[in-house]
């Protein structure tokens, strides 16, 4: 009995669990092309290059801006994003807001619960990390 309780509590610690929190943009939103605002305090050095893989993937191009936002930019997307280390700098927590304008059409979140434990998957790349979260937050095309 002890030995499938230390089992059960080990295989706990190896998984590493995932949250994703989304609020899709509604299909009226016709986005091509969107601003990315730098957010300077994010030290996910790939982060950004990224999300604007993920982005051309569902169509839409994108360009980085510091702020005040550029005229131009009818759509925008703002970020926060935490690493954290284990065999090396992985993507532990994102959040990203969509705007048209000034109001949010679209919000999603991303998090390793308990900094992925021992899934040597928390390694994965930005981009793979965030593409299904991205699918969630602008529909399935791609």
């Amino acid at each position: 009995m002890l030995s499938r309780v230390v089992t059960a509590g080990l295989l706990l610690a190896l998984a590493g669990c995932t949250n994703v929190k989304v609020e899709p943009v509604a299909p009226q939103y016709k986005i091509s092309t969107l601003c990315i605002e730098e957010n300077p305090k994010v030290v996910v050095g790939d982060f950004v290059a990224g999300v604007q893989t993920v982005l051309r993937r569902h169509g839409i191009d994108s360009q980085v801006y510091t702020a005040p936002v550029p005229a131009n930019c009818e759509y925008r997307l703002n970020y926060t994003a935490i690493r954290s280390w284990d065999l090396s700098m992985y993507l532990s927590d994102a959040t990203v807001r969509l705007y048209k304008g000034e109001q949010q059409i679209g919000f999603a979140h991303y998090n390793l619960t308990n900094e992925g434990g021992f899934d040597l998957s928390k390694l994965a790349s930005v981009e793979e990390k965030m593409a299904p979260v991205f699918n969630q937050l602008l529909g399935q095309k791609q």
